[in-house]
């Protein structure tokens, strides 16, 4: 029950004998020690009557001082609601001013609540109480500075977030980073998931030279240029970038996400990679000279997961056909496309007649030849 409603029931018990003598001075010394509550008892203009001692604590002067005067000089707090003291009812209307703060004398300062409500009887008397609340404030204080640390801790969590995912997500692909993100266990070197994949290696030609001829910050912008024209080629059909190392880009194909037309997808981006290069270096302006890449492809069996040691691993696909692409993209040509028999056997008709075999080739530290193939990515096909 708050404390107004309660004055207000006791003042209307003894409202037949008009709040006097012994009675009265009772009940207010009841709800003052109580409900550690001071008053003061104001006439129907407004004007202070009596009050008592521990209102003093809230006033600049003692509170006899203020008997005889309007009770703004004791609460200046009131001036301008005069109007409204003065039409409060005797029927459980209440006039409140909340957690007005009070310097005091121990120089720390408090909390007061000023509730008015009108007396019962004739003499048409109002009591206003003054409420310590300095204790209630200072605890509501507390939980709203609760309040704010955790709303700023959530924000800072939030934002701690969405920077981890967004460096995740440019460090694994998408699918790898959501998982990572949501599995509750922590990832370690070592791999589960064997499936058929389409592995593409684009590596550039010629960078040797030219970057014995840059400046280091020249190198790096260089290579980002490539790297970004053969990236976007890649994700176009939905491969998944596995490695941008030096002057090399892994794309793989039905890694992570199943794609049952994977080797059709990875062939169609290498021709968006030549088509993509050719468009760039004739229309970018670059400072730098133009550069071509060449384009190995394989398809196989590969395993994916997290390649290196507990103090430092990565996301990788590895299987013979990483290494038969990886190869390949060696041994093509500026502008030029090798496929694996593996990946011809994997493509639809219109990329197999633009295919030109070449032949077994002996690859790099590989016992059994691979049947080569070399498609031309200047064969107009609209994809």
């Amino acid at each position: 029950m708050e404390f107004s409603t309660l004055i207000y029931q006791s003042t209307c018990e003894v409202s037949s004998i008009h709040m006097e003598g012994q009675l009265k001075d009772g009940l207010l010394s009841f709800i003052e020690t109580v409900y550690q509550i001071g008053y003061f008892i104001l006439g129907p203009d407004l004007i202070v009557r009596v009050g008592d001692r521990s209102i003093s604590r809230w006033l600049e002067l003692p509170g006899e001082y203020y008997i005889g005067q309007p009770v703004t000089e004791a609460f200046p707090e009131l001036i301008g609601s005069e109007a409204k003291l003065l039409t409060l009812s005797a029927d459980g209307g209440v006039y409140r001013l909340e957690n007005i703060f009070k310097p005091l004398h121990n120089n720390r300062g408090g909390y007061v609540d000023l509730n008015v409500i009108r007396l019962a009887g004739d003499q048409k008397e109002l009591l206003l109480a003054a409420v310590d609340v300095t204790e209630k404030t200072h605890y509501e204080q507390l939980l709203q500075q609760q309040r704010n640390e955790v709303h700023l801790l959530s924000a800072e969590l939030t934002l701690a977030n969405e920077r981890l995912g967004y460096i995740i997500n440019r460090l694994l692909p998408a699918p790898v980073a959501n998982e990572l993100l949501h599995d509750r266990s922590l990832p370690e070197p070592g791999g589960n998931v064997v499936r058929e994949a389409t592995i593409l290696f684009a590596d550039m030609r010629d960078f040797t030279s030219h970057a014995e001829v840059y400046q280091p910050v020249d190198t790096l912008e260089f290579l980002n240029m490539y790297m970004k024209v053969v990236s976007e080629a890649i994700l176009k059909f939905d491969g998944s970038l596995t490695q941008l190392v030096g002057d090399m880009v892994m794309g793989v194909f039905n890694l992570p996400e199943a794609q049952s037309d994977h080797a059709n997808r990875a062939v169609r981006a290498a021709i968006e990679i030549q088509s993509s290069l050719r468009s760039f270096n004739e229309t970018s302006g670059s400072r730098f000279p133009a550069a071509a890449f060449g384009i190995g492809i394989s398809t196989g069996s590969v395993i994916s997961g997290y390649l290196g040691f507990q103090q430092r691993f990565r996301y990788a696909v590895v299987g013979d056909a990483t290494n038969v692409a990886f190869h390949l993209s060696s041994l093509a040509a500026g502008g030029r496309i090798l496929l694996s028999e593996t990946t011809m056997a994997g493509i639809d008709k219109d990329l197999v007649n633009l295919a030109i075999e070449k032949g077994d080739l002996q690859l790099k530290r590989r016992r059994k030849a691979v049947k080569v193939f070399e498609l031309s990515p200047l064969a107009g096909i609209t994809h």
